[in-house]
């Protein structure tokens, strides 16, 4: 049997659901299941490395430039790393990102970003550097997959759209979900309050900040429903990672609750803390308009608790008749999808449902069917 090395590019990965994904495909890699493959050899900066385990299959490598800003992490991917891919006799490049454009083959990418598609939400970001930034990262993603012998998607919606957009409809592919973490399962999920506008309602939204996360609109509706007499609060957990939007935000917080008697809103919270922010919250509020599949939703229905959800794709794909819908652009919409949920005698049913689905969400398939699909295109004479 041919030992091979395969080489993951995690060169682009910084944080949140990026590291998540190579975390898992590491920790729940089995070695047994894949004698063929002799090492794992990573590519990332000393800060992403540092956090994944330490096997004798692993091998860490990093760079000056991969512990700098994004320019440099570009320059590396472009004038070093096809070197030192042949320095180490890899036989297989898997791309987490999906943005690897160098001329070392054969390799996989990865779909990870729909931003880089749905031009629609370009025109709300103000600022030539962002959209120049968003344009180079599209045309690196597409000579990416263009060269690629096969392509990871985590969603059909994202198969669907960027095999259209891109021609790629041939390409050798395959669907593989991510997985869903244990630590958001709520086994209590049963206990749920009696709702009444007599009693205060507690609502939890957790996301980034940015154009298409529609806080302000869930805001707005939460405020527009206390003035009808509901007593509910919202909690947003998230980072701004657009500035603009950011500021928007807090002036939208400041013009709504200039008191601090409703909105409370956290912009960093440990990853492993969030199930108790679940579990201290009676339903959930999912306003994103642009995703390829959410590890926040997946984590939301995880937690045993209703959710009011944008009913833009691909979230439906997943939430299926599980959630409370809405327009995240009409907040007479997202006021309508509350008082369904307040107004549900049987939340249970479609919690019960999203329960169900998250069974099947496992990393250890995810970290499996992703090496089989590479072994499987490394024999594949395409």
């Amino acid at each position: 049997m041919k030992k091979i090395i395969i080489s993951i590019d995690s060169t682009s990965i910084v944080n949140t659901g990026g590291f998540t994904h190579l975390y898992h495909l590491i920790v729940d890699f089995k070695k047994e299941k894949h004698p063929e493959i002799e090492k794992l050899l990573i590519y990332s900066s000393k800060n992403v490395l540092d956090r994944l385990p330490d096997y004798d299959f692993i091998i860490k490598k990093s760079h000056y430039f991969l512990n700098r800003g994004k320019f440099f992490r570009l320059l590396f991917q472009l004038l070093f790393f096809d070197y030192f891919l042949k320095k180490n006799k890899v036989n297989f490049l898997l791309s987490i990102t999906g943005d690897y454009v160098g001329n070392f083959r054969p390799y996989v990418g990865i779909s990870q970003n729909m931003l880089l598609y749905e031009r629609e939400f370009w025109k709300e970001i103000k600022g030539l550097k962002e959209k120049i930034k968003l344009w180079i990262n599209y045309n690196r993603q597409k000579k990416c997959f263009k060269s690629a012998k096969g392509i990871i998607y985590i969603s059909r919606y994202a198969k669907e759209y960027i095999s259209n957009e891109l021609n790629l409809k041939i390409k050798p592919s395959k669907i593989i979900h991510h997985g869903s973490s244990p630590i958001f399962v709520n086994k209590n999920f049963k206990k749920l309050k009696q709702k009444n506008i007599a009693y205060k309602f507690n609502f939890i939204y957790v996301s980034t900040i940015h154009v298409y996360k529609n806080q302000w609109n869930v805001i707005d509706a939460i405020w527009s429903l206390r003035q009808s007499g509901f007593d509910l609060s919202l909690t947003l957990i998230g980072p701004i990672i657009y500035a603009p939007s950011g500021r928007k935000l807090l002036k939208k917080i400041k013009e709504k609750d200039p008191n601090n008697q409703f909105i409370t809103y956290i912009p960093e919270v440990p990853y492993e803390k969030l199930p108790s922010y679940y579990s201290n919250h009676d339903a959930i509020i999912y306003a994103s308009t642009c995703e390829n599949m959410p590890n926040i939703l997946i984590e939301s229905m995880a937690s045993g608790l209703p959710i009011a959800c944008s009913n833009k794709m691909p979230m439906p794909e997943f939430l299926k008749s599980g959630g409370y819908y809405f327009n995240a652009n009409s907040i007479d919409s997202i006021i309508r999808a509350i008082k369904e949920l307040l107004n549900d005698k049987q939340p249970i049913l479609k919690i019960e449902q999203n329960l169900e689905f998250i069974k099947n969400l496992k990393w250890e398939e995810t970290s499996k069917k992703t090496f089989n699909f590479i072994k499987y295109i490394a024999n594949t004479n395409v």
